[in-house]
């Protein structure tokens, strides 16, 4: 008699520990996916306030690469039109000379200076050479400078086009790493709640397969709500069975139900034979049961919550606690009545 109560001492332990190590490993991957997500967000701004810098960059760019296209086009009209009184003094000289004109070339007041025919032409020719070479000097270099700006704006693009890339990459991540920190979160929530009766492996497995139902349901979206209601109910395991409760507190089997439902804007009666018959969908075979289908046994007076192979969950009897069970149980078989979709079709 003792040698059986060790054994089933140590196996309840052995039960514990597993079910402990399991939800640390959850505890300890979530923790992780955490921290990824910080490091994630922290990447994030400091790659948005590099990407608003070079934005930034390219307007001032813009700005003075316009400035310097102005400046450039007034120095070649200033070129064009010095070229154009530099060739009317030239044929002014070829006439036989004008003191006004001359004086426009040379900036002078006064032709004194000049001694000869030959000093003048000499004087004409250079000045007509400084102020063309000073105009097509300024040219010069404001198209460079203006030059230099568009490859400046080249490269800030192409540094722009890469941030842009790199910024779409991690916030592809980002949300992934969202994902899974969510889901984990639910799962830690789920297995903790379950792991007070020891069904915490059990309840992770059905919200595994939740999640996928989820999935591949998202085109119904009654269905997604029954899945997200089965979802839920998972965390719930564990919470004491209380006679007329309807809290997390406590429940009784009615009382789950309708506490779920109102989570989502749904009046339940807290009465199983009323749920029973809010239907708006009867189901007989229990082969046609889907995830949140509510299920009656014993004359209608008990419900639970299907949530998909073979299982439900619900809250037992005083004493017991939600938890999950298979429908294949006897007491089930043996009283079952029937099953309704409560909520849209």
């Amino acid at each position: 008699m003792l040698a059986i109560c060790l054994l089933l001492g140590a196996s309840v332990l052995a039960g514990t520990a597993s079910a402990d190590t399991l939800l640390q490993q959850k505890q300890a991957q979530y923790a992780r996916v955490r921290a990824q997500v910080r490091k994630l967000d922290h990447h994030v701004e400091l790659l948005t306030e590099r990407y608003n810098a070079v934005r930034w960059h390219l307007v001032v760019l813009r700005r003075e690469i316009r400035a310097s296209t102005a400046r450039l086009k007034a120095e070649e009209l200033e070129l064009q039109r010095q070229q154009r009184n530099l060739a009317q003094l030239l044929i002014e000289q070829y006439k036989g000379g004008d003191s006004h004109a001359f004086e426009i070339v040379l900036d002078s007041s006064s032709l004194s200076q000049l001694t000869n025919s030959m000093d003048l032409n000499n004087r004409v020719d250079d000045g007509v050479s400084d102020a063309v070479a000073a105009i097509q000097a300024t040219k010069v270099a404001i198209a460079h400078e203006r030059a230099l700006l568009i490859a400046d704006r080249h490269k800030t693009r192409v540094a722009k086009r890469k941030l842009e890339v790199k910024q779409r990459q991690i916030r592809h991540e980002l949300r992934h790493r969202r994902r899974l920190q969510a889901e984990l979160g639910q799962q830690v929530q789920v297995i903790a709640a379950a792991d007070q009766i020891g069904q915490g492996e059990q309840a992770l497995e059905a919200h595994k397969w939740l999640e996928d139902a989820l999935v591949a349901d998202a085109a119904d979206p009654g269905q997604v709500l029954r899945d997200q209601i089965a979802l839920e109910a998972l965390k719930q395991i564990g919470v004491p069975y209380v006679w007329g409760g309807a809290t997390p507190q406590g429940f009784d089997c009615s009382g789950l139900v309708t506490w779920l439902w109102a989570r989502h804007g749904y009046t339940l009666p807290h009465f199983a034979a009323s749920q029973f018959h809010m239907g708006p969908v009867w189901i007989a075979d229990q082969a046609e049961l889907r995830p949140g289908d509510l299920v009656f046994f014993h004359k209608l007076g008990h419900v639970a919550i299907y949530i998909g192979h073979g299982y439900v969950v619900h809250a037992p009897h005083t004493g017991d606690f939600v938890r999950i069970a298979p429908l294949s149980q006897d007491w089930f078989q043996q009283t079952y009545v029937g099953a309704t979709q409560p909520g849209p079709a």
